[in-house]
C-alpha cells in the first residue's frame, strides 16, 4: 500500500483501464489521525508543491516534507491523504503560510482520507 499526500483530489489520480470498476471511499478524518497515518506509514509520496500547505502539514505532524509537485496514480489498496480547502479562493491566489494557519483555526480546512478499493 502507498501512502499519496495531495492537497486535493481529482478521479485523474486513479488508475483505470477500459471496463475497469474501482471504489473510492471519502473520510473527513481530524489532523491527529492524518498526521498519524502518515507517520505510520514508511510508503509515502508526497505530491504536494505548495510551500505553505507542506509547511503547515510539516508544523502539525512534526515531519519534514519538501515541496514536490508532482502527479500521482493511485492503485486499488493504496490511500490518499488530502488537505482540503472548503472555501473557494479567488482565482491565482497562493496562500502564505499565515493564511494557511488562519484558515486552519478558523476551521477552513479538511483532512481527507481517500481509500481506493
Amino acid at each position: 500500500m502507498t501512502v499519496f499526500l495531495t492537497n486535493g483530489f481529482s478521479p485523474s489520480m486513479i488508475r483505470l483501464h477500459l471496463h475497469d470498476k474501482v471504489n473510492v471511499e471519502f473520510e473527513e478524518i481530524n489532523d491527529k489521525e492524518f498526521c498519524e497515518i502518515l507517520k505510520d506509514n514508511n510508503n509515502v509520496t508526497n505530491a504536494i508543491g505548495h510551500a505553505s500547505t507542506v509547511n503547515l502539514i510539516n508544523s502539525l505532524c512534526s515531519i519534514q516534507f519538501g515541496i514536490n509537485r508532482i502527479s500521482i496514480v493511485a492503485n486499488k489498496g493504496d490511500v490518499i491523504l488530502s488537505i482540503i480547502l472548503s472555501i473557494r479562493l479567488e482565482e491565482g491566489k497562493v496562500l502564505n503560510d499565515t493564511e494557511i494557519t488562519q484558515l486552519l483555526s478558523e476551521g477552513k480546512i479538511k483532512f481527507v482520507k481517500v481509500s481506493v478499493l
